[in-house]
């Protein structure tokens, strides 16, 4: 009977020690559940931040309901088309600038500690640690964020025709005044000739990429020219929304030799020109734009601007190359004045109102999460 009793007893025992453990694997499952959900939410919408031709370079480490890792993916990004990754590090600081937002109506704050990578690792094959973030419990007193988190879904970037219309003076004081409480000046401009004169060099421009190889080659790898092709890879450039037919988009970027006659390009060049019709406002950003810290700083206005315009109903495009391309940035700076003593000039824009332009895809919201920490 003893041995029995001892038997009963240690098996009793096993079974209790064993139900314990189910119950502690259970509940960590319905935590890190409850962790991913949160996380989840908030990236349901950063996902819509834009990113330097759309390239979407960020990954998500759930680390609890409160903490997370940002990467990025080495092989998401542009080292010929932005080589300093000044431009990728400002899409993250708008990604960032999202999740913030994002946050601030569940009660939460966001803090971030960045890693001291001056730039990002083009040499790199697996995700690289960007920053460490943490929600904190915003006092209910406390500001709550500016903007409603649904503008993040609502903005668009629109290559469509505008309706003629400037912006009106109004709005772009808030823009100014915006950019200024960061640091930062946004001139806007409704001069015909200064209009003219920026769409027709951004016109310019687009030849002056395609004949360089590197950068032509590296576009071509983000050209989404079908439906099909677009739903399944759900970044890049997408015809529909550029505003140009798949195959001469196609036929653009793969087959350069296509459109080398003075007379082909003149052609092509009037129809992107016409796709900016009723352009009537452009507009710069100038300010602090040497350092990782700055182009931190600048995503976090750029979001901000986007979504106060988009408030107001007002789109704008970017016109990137013009700013990369360095040619094109010395006739641009030498049009507006910009003495060398000045702040750099670094975003381009038109901005306008047209009809709701089609919506550029995004990466799935579980397509974003990391699994496990990359080796």
């Amino acid at each position: 009977m003893k041995r029995r009793d001892f038997l009963f007893r240690t098996a009793l025992g096993a079974g209790f020690a064993l139900l314990g453990q189910l119950r502690q694997a259970a509940q960590a499952r319905t935590a890190d559940a409850a962790a991913q959900a949160r996380w989840a939410e908030l990236v349901d919408y950063a996902r819509w931040s834009p990113s330097p031709h759309n390239v979407q370079p960020w990954k998500l480490l759930v680390l609890s309901n409160t903490e997370a890792r940002l990467y990025y993916e080495p092989a998401r990004l542009l080292p010929h088309t932005d080589p300093t990754s000044c431009f990728t590090i400002v899409g993250l600081g708008m990604f960032i600038e999202s999740l913030r937002i994002a946050a601030a109506p569940l009660g939460y704050g966001l803090q971030v500690r960045h890693t001291n990578e001056p730039r990002l690792n083009y040499a790199a094959n697996t995700p690289q640690l960007f920053a460490d973030l943490r929600l904190e419990p915003t006092p209910q007193t406390g500001p709550a964020s500016v903007f409603d988190r649904e503008l993040l879904k609502q903005r668009r970037t629109s290559r469509l025709h505008y309706d003629g219309r400037p912006v009106a003076a109004e709005i772009q004081q808030q823009l100014a005044s915006l950019a200024a409480a960061h640091g930062h000046q946004l001139t806007c401009s409704n001069d015909a000739a200064m209009v003219d004169f920026i769409l027709d060099l951004n016109r310019q421009t687009l030849f002056t990429d395609l004949d360089d190889a590197p950068v032509r080659q590296e576009l071509a790898g983000l050209i989404r020219t079908t439906t099909d092709e677009a739903n399944t890879k759900k970044d890049g450039l997408w015809s529909h929304c550029m505003g140009f037919p798949g195959r001469l988009m196609h036929n653009f970027f793969f087959h350069p030799e296509r459109f080398r006659s003075p007379w082909k390009r003149n052609v092509l060049g009037k129809v992107y020109r016409h796709s900016m019709h009723g352009t009537s406002t452009v507009a710069w950003l100038q300010g602090r734009f040497e350092t990782r810290v700055d182009w931190l700083q600048a995503g976090t206005l750029m979001q901000q601007l986007w979504l106060e315009m988009t408030r107001h109903g007002v789109y704008l495009h970017p016109f990137g190359s013009v700013v990369t391309n360095e040619a094109a940035h010395r006739q641009f700076l030498e049009k507006v004045g910009h003495q060398p003593s000045d702040a750099p000039l670094w975003l381009l824009v038109r901005l306008g109102y047209s009809t709701e332009p089609p919506r550029s895809l995004r990466l799935n919201t579980q397509d974003i999460f990391l699994t496990a920490i990359p080796s």
